[in-house]
């Protein structure tokens, strides 16, 4: 699942090991910090509707949006999407090199592990994303899919390597970290996320 499993226990570890004691909750800084990146068969990757980015949800954080402020810096669910992703040993079309980023919870795409790493809205020494505790994740892309469906027009910012949805406004889309403008789509695919209730994945429970 992660390439850190044993920094990293999965969610669903975590909580059969609270079922199985009795503990009805985790206490929330424990489940921020130690919280496994989503799962290819996991849901709750939403977009953010404030900065159009992909983020997980499911760490008991919001993490960084570069259209929050000092009040509110946390990314906000836009209530319409519910996603799944699938990581390399999934196998199937699509493009391998993204990665869950610990610091913001959002996507990004690494080119080369230790080259330039994109720009991250919550940086916490150095701006840039990190694949610390991240999976090998897998996106399918119009022209590279396993199948019909899914919701397509989500794009790679060549300014911060996120992934963010330009369904709305294409060309001119969301809010980008590294300067606060729109994300910038040029050398980017047009991606497929596909729902929860998808029938290329396995169906719930995830």
């Amino acid at each position: 699942m992660s390439t850190n499993d044993e920094l990293f226990p999965s969610r669903r570890a975590l909580l059969r090991v609270a079922a199985g004691v009795g503990i009805a909750t985790l206490t929330l800084p424990l489940m921020v910090e130690n919280a496994s990146p989503a799962s290819a068969t996991q849901r709750l990757w939403k977009r953010c509707s404030r900065c159009s980015g992909l983020w997980y949800t499911g760490n008991g954080t919001r993490g960084g949006c570069p259209a929050g402020d000092i009040f509110d810096g946390g990314h906000h669910d836009d209530g319409t999407g519910d996603y799944i992703l699938k990581e390399d040993p999934d196998g199937g079309q699509g493009q391998s090199g993204w990665r869950w980023c610990r610091r913001c919870q959002g996507l990004w795409f690494e080119t080369t592990p230790g080259q330039f790493a994109g720009v991250c809205p919550a940086p916490e020494i150095v701006s840039q994303h990190v694949n610390f505790g991240s999976g090998h994740y897998r996106l399918e892309d119009e022209g590279n899919r396993d199948g019909s469906g899914g919701q397509a027009k989500w794009r790679w910012c060549r300014k911060c390597s996120g992934l963010f949805y330009d369904g709305f406004s294409p060309a001119a889309s969301g809010v980008c970290p590294a300067d606060k403008q729109h994300h910038d789509i040029i050398g980017s695919g047009s991606y497929v996320l596909r729902s929860a209730d998808s029938t290329r994945l396995p169906r719930p429970p995830y």
